[in-house]
């Protein structure tokens, strides 16, 4: 017969084995079900990285067993730490992990931007997760259902590595290769360019056609090739619209930018006609059908690589559960995640020196070596080339003036727009001044790309082949600037401006420019350039030639599931242009809005016209020329001191808002309000035109507009005086 002392051994193994399996669950839904959610969704990660059988085998052993273990130890040791304490403390590992896994359930609903730019995101999270993981703990502790949940749930064990691991085989699943080589019945050079973030209504004046005036290598292009002006993309994210482009499929299913997602895209074509030399350059899809050669600074091996998934995960993981307001210093994730892949500097440049092949430069990085390197190869050759670039210009960071100085560190640590909110930036407050100061520095980088068409057109002039090439000039999506609305994601409002994207086609033989007000699409770009090169295409498609009739009646816009049918001719977009001439009238790219400027009177008034304050006002000044940036790849010549930054607290102000006058050379040249950046801080931005820093002889003076007295006054900001390439 059973001892007592045995029964009560059994039954107290019995309830260890049971919060084990429970502490398992817990872990599996706070820890490893929100990292293997994320990790399978960067898909381009995966691809790039190329991880073996055995490192995924690694991470998962982390995470489903050896995790939850440490767990496991964690709660014996509160457990023996409690008999000490009567009790107090037995359950704070349970109370953590219910604590986390309802922050990770809270997290995308107190990420909201307003909640988020008010810095209540993470307080909020904080205040009911906290609360809410002490009652249901109370309830594992009192309650059998509570137990009997976790009981049930227990299968999330083994449900999440499981979903992972099919996953994760769909991604990495084998690239379906074209059967045998396509034949191409006119092998003609081809050059195409993709824009990111480019809405073809910058280039439009009030007549809608192209601004000569501002953009006239994009007249001069205009003025040799097709103008499409009626093109629309088919969705708002690079990394559906891209795909679009070159497969000429509707996106109607979710699908990850990779080559065995798209079969039958442009790049497999091009290397199935087997006629072809290629360069491509594909900074955030992986379309090419080449294998892209994964070179590393060190061959860290399988134990160092290993190291290197573990290290990725764990600096991603506190965001998958905290908002970005939170009081956290978050650990930097490293760049590989994004697509970024780290080689040494030697490959680096030896890279830049190759002109075939493909190449998956850093996509928002060292974008000005990007675009010389692809000039370097456009060249002539024994094979016609097959040249295709896709440029993250002029998204985001705006960091380039027309002439091509660049004034802001690309990886800097302003890596989203000033006065913009949103998990992804992406979002305007309805701050006009602030939202129209980024519009100019958007215009100005577009200014930039300007100058980069006119270098192509040389080049391929000066290689003979402008005449005899196809070359497709286009963009993936548009951009938005309305105070109060999304820059990407369109509305109302905004459609025409995110809609509509430039695509000029040069057909082989054209010299004379044409305007076709044809209701076109980016899934009609792919059936187009086979229309031309005469291949067939090797699985039916979405589009239709632009050279073909009819034309379809309707326009089609994809945003994640949803459908939005909209009439052929966009409606809007001539008010859209009209605004735009409203706003910039005749100014140069790199001038301000008028409605950005708060005193426009002032302006080329000297400061002696003005009772200047003595006492100062402190500010911090901002420096972007060096903030997080690697500029020895970069000339000293090529970077320019003309974007003027600082952080004020508003207790050193005698209004809520400050506004503030920048002058040269004792001379007002604008003039400015300050914005909000979070719920403490403001900051200004002033970016001045190279004409006027490079003919700078003393120094940039920066004063605060008080109005609190009964005669307005200038108040010098602290540290004002510096020479001007101090900034």
């Amino acid at each position: 017969m059973m001892s007592t002392r045995t029964a009560a051994n059994i039954e107290r193994s019995n309830l260890i084995s049971v919060r084990t399996m429970h502490l398992f669950t817990l872990c599996s839904f706070a820890v490893s079900g929100p990292l293997l959610t994320a990790f399978s969704r960067q898909t381009v990660y995966i691809h790039d990285q190329q991880f073996s059988t055995l490192e995924i085998g690694v991470m998962l052993l982390a995470l489903v067993l050896v995790i939850p273990v440490i767990v496991v130890l964690l709660d014996q040791l509160a457990a023996r730490w409690s008999r000490r304490t009567n009790g107090y403390g037995r359950d704070v590992v349970v109370t953590v992990l219910f604590n986390i896994f309802v922050l990770s359930l809270l997290r995308p609903y107190v990420a909201a931007e307003w909640l988020v730019f008010a810095g209540l995101g993470g307080i909020l999270a904080l205040s009911i997760a906290v609360p809410t993981a002490v009652a249901l703990t109370l309830l594992y502790v009192r309650t059998g259902w509570m137990k009997a949940w976790l009981t049930f749930a227990s299968v999330g064990i083994l449900v999440f590595p499981v979903m992972f691991v099919w996953q994760f085989q769909a991604i990495v699943r084998a690239e379906r290769s074209l059967e045998g080589a396509l034949a191409i019945q006119n092998p003609v050079p081809v050059v195409m360019v993709i824009l990111d973030e480019f809405t073809s209504v910058t280039l439009m004046d009030k007549q809608m056609e192209i601004d000569a005036a501002r953009f006239p290598q994009f007249a001069r292009l205009a003025g040799m090739s097709t103008w499409y002006r009626n093109m629309t993309t088919n969705h708002p994210r690079t990394d559906v619209a891209v795909p679009t482009l070159l497969s000429g499929v509707f996106p109607t299913t979710v699908r990850s930018p990779l080559a065995a997602e798209y079969p039958g895209n442009l790049l497999q074509i091009i290397d199935s006609t087997k006629s072809y030399e290629t360069a491509v350059f594909e900074p955030v899809a992986r379309l090419s059908p080449e294998p892209v050669k994964h070179v590393r600074a060190v061959q860290a091996g399988v134990a160092g690589r290993c190291v290197e998934l573990l290290h990725t995960l764990a600096t991603v993981y506190p965001r998958l559960i905290f908002t970005s307001d939170t009081p956290i210093p978050f650990p930097t994730i490293p760049r590989t995640w994004f697509g970024v892949r780290d080689v040494s500097t030697q490959r680096y440049i030896e890279r830049q020196q190759m002109t075939e092949g493909v190449f998956n430069y850093p996509g928002s990085e060292d974008r000005r070596i990007q675009l010389e390197h692809f000039l370097r190869c456009l060249k002539g050759s024994d094979r016609p080339r097959f040249c295709f670039l896709h440029t993250v210009f002029p998204h985001h960071p705006w960091c380039f003036m027309p002439s091509g100085d660049q004034y802001l560190a690309e990886t800097s640590q302003w890596r989203f727009p000033t006065g913009a909110t949103g998990e992804l930036g992406e979002d305007w407050h309805d701050d006009p001044p602030i939202v129209y100061r980024n519009q100019q520095r958007y215009r100005a980088q577009a200014g930039y790309l300007d100058q980069f068409i006119g270098k192509i057109l040389d080049r391929l002039q000066e290689a003979n082949i402008l005449d005899r090439c196809l070359l497709v000039v286009t963009g993936d999506h548009g951009v938005s600037f309305r105070p109060g609305h999304s820059r990407r994601l369109p509305d109302a409002e905004t459609l025409p401006e995110i809609l509509s994207v430039p695509l000029f086609i040069k057909f082989p033989g054209q010299s004379a420019g044409e305007i076709s007000d044809r209701n076109v699409e980016s899934v009609d770009v792919l059936p187009t350039i086979a229309e031309v090169l005469g291949v067939e295409l090797p699985a039916p498609v979405d589009g239709s030639s632009v050279l073909s009739e009819p034309a379809r009646l309707r326009k089609t816009l994809y945003l994640d599931r949803n459908t939005t049918i909209i009439e052929p001719n966009v409606p809007q977009r001539a008010a859209a242009v009209k605004r735009q001439a409203e706003l910039f009238g005749d100014r140069q790219l790199e001038q301000p809005a008028r409605e950005s400027i708060s005193h426009p009177e002032w302006l080329n008034r000297p400061l002696s016209d003005f009772v200047i304050d003595a006492r100062p006002v402190p500010f911090l000044p901002l420096n972007p020329l060096k903030a997080g940036s690697s500029w020895e790849r970069f000339e000293p010549s090529q970077t320019v001191a003309c974007l003027v930054m600082g952080e004020l607290k508003p207790a050193d102000l005698p209004e809520a808002q400050a506004d503030l006058v920048i002058a040269v050379d004792g001379t007002i040249v604008d003039t400015g309000t300050s914005y909000r950046t979070d719920h403490t801080n403001l900051a200004f931005e002033f970016l001045l035109p190279e004409s006027v820093i490079k003919t700078a002889s003393n120094g940039i003076e920066l004063y605060l507009v008080d109005k609190s007295g009964d005669q307005l006054r200038l108040r010098p900001l602290a540290r004002t005086v510096h020479a001007v390439n101090d900034y």
